[in-house]
């Protein structure tokens, strides 16, 4: 009985000093208000008379001397140590705080709001029985659009968290909650963008009926799946063990994590690769139609525009290559950040614009050149090129874009052959 008495004392006794060292460990390192010993060895060591410990103003007036104490601090320093000497340094020689963003900006917000404008409209158009009922691809831009809303408001989230700001202002914990959001943004991000264009893709299949052109388009729909799944699953597990993604910032634990410079600036570039492809398909079939120029015009417009997506997408990666970042990630990030979020909107503002076409084509037709609304079954011919061979006869004849619903069953969007004797 003495034995297992005496057996529990030891036992409590080290759980007391073991407590003791974790609250002393814990104080050390949530003490942000005192240089650390590192800074302080490294102050003496490199200056005498004029350093940061006895002569504050000769020290901050000096151009080398700061930066050659912060170089030792990076040095000698663990990461938060690092971090609290750059501070506690700027405070010393009253150097401002740089100021985040604000919340709510208006370069982000605008978009937002046009997506949000043109996402109506499309659900609008397809209500009243426009642009050929509800298919795949209005069920994959509602996906597109909540996930879109979804990013917005992480950024903001990430704003709150020191999202533009020197990481050394920020508190250690709001650190690593900021990288969590970026993680959770980073996913999202190459999924929304990806079902966006995939969208697309199923809204042209319903169009246009070239035999090689359903061909391209459906290969597109497997690219823009596969870049999304790919990218998303290298952003989630681009760290092994995975929590290093948000905490590896304070290099306090062993792991490997992949360069995501280079991993970003890949899917930039195929992203890009795919939008041009996006916008001169249907560009090139619609220039193909024998319609009047100023329908013409109009329908190719339409695609054309969604070439701002693809000059949004260059400017995020030449922003990027320009701020790629270092240990000050809150700031290098932002800019990154700042334009994915615009990109994720208009990708979903691109992809309703047919529709939002269809209710202007419908209530203001003279703005369209006073589009056609017939149905005729003669395009699936025409674009499977089913024409007979070596026939002399030839048939003048023209191209608009049915955006009436033929039946509940049948949503098929076409471009119709509307014979011009007809009716004469």
């Amino acid at each position: 009985m003495n034995i297992f008495v005496a057996t529990m004392r030891l036992h409590l006794f080290f759980f007391a000093i073991l407590t003791l060292l974790i609250v002393e460990i814990h104080a050390v390192d949530s003490d942000t208000t005192v240089f650390p010993s590192c800074a302080i060895t490294c102050d003496h060591q490199l200056f005498t008379g004029c350093s940061l410990n006895n002569n504050t103003s000769c020290f901050c007036a000096s151009g080398s001397r700061p930066t050659a104490l912060l170089n030792c601090a990076e040095m000698n320093c663990t990461t938060k140590e690092f971090f609290t000497t750059k501070r506690l340094y700027e405070q010393e020689c009253d150097i401002t705080p740089l100021k985040g963003p604000p919340v709510v900006d208006a370069s982000t917000l605008i978009p937002l709001i046009l997506a949000s404008f043109f996402f109506i409209m499309r659900v609008v158009a397809k209500g009243s029985g426009l642009g050929g009922g509800w298919g795949l691809d209005d069920y994959t831009i509602v996906v597109s659009y909540v996930m879109g809303v979804a990013i917005y408001v992480l950024n903001i989230y990430m704003i709150r968290s020191g999202f533009g700001q020197n990481i050394w202002d920020v508190p250690f914990p709001t650190i690593t909650r900021f990288y969590q959001y970026f993680q959770a943004l980073a996913v999202m991000y190459k999924i929304q963008i990806s079902l966006a264009k995939i969208s697309v893709c199923l809204f042209l299949l319903r169009i246009f009926k070239s035999r090689t052109f359903r061909y391209l388009a459906y290969t597109l729909i497997g690219v823009n799946a596969a870049i999304g799944i790919t990218w998303a699953l290298v952003d989630a597990f681009r760290c092994l063990p995975t929590h290093l993604t948000w905490t590896g910032w304070k290099n306090e634990e062993t792991g490997q994590c992949i360069d995501f410079i280079s991993s970003i600036l890949v899917n930039c570039l195929v992203n890009i690769i795919v939008d041009f492809i996006l916008i001169v398909m249907p560009v090139y079939e619609v220039v193909k139609l024998q319609l009047p120029l100023r329908k013409k015009f109009s329908v190719a417009l339409m695609f054309i525009v969604g070439s701002v997506l693809t000059i949004i997408a260059i400017i995020r990666v030449i922003v990027f290559w320009t701020n790629r970042w270092g240990a000050n990630q809150t700031l290098g990030l932002y800019p990154l950040i700042h334009w994915t979020v615009i990109e994720s909107q208009i990708s979903v503002m691109c992809a309703c614009l047919p529709a939002f076409r269809a209710i202007v084509g419908r209530w203001f037709p003279r703005f369209l050149g006073g589009t056609s609304y017939q149905t005729n079954p003669a395009t699936a011919d025409y674009y499977n090129n089913k024409s007979t061979p070596g026939s002399k006869i030839n048939k003048s004849v023209t191209y608009s874009v049915n955006y009436e619903s033929r039946s509940g069953r049948n949503s098929d969007v076409e471009l119709l052959d509307i014979d011009p004797n007809q009716g004469k």
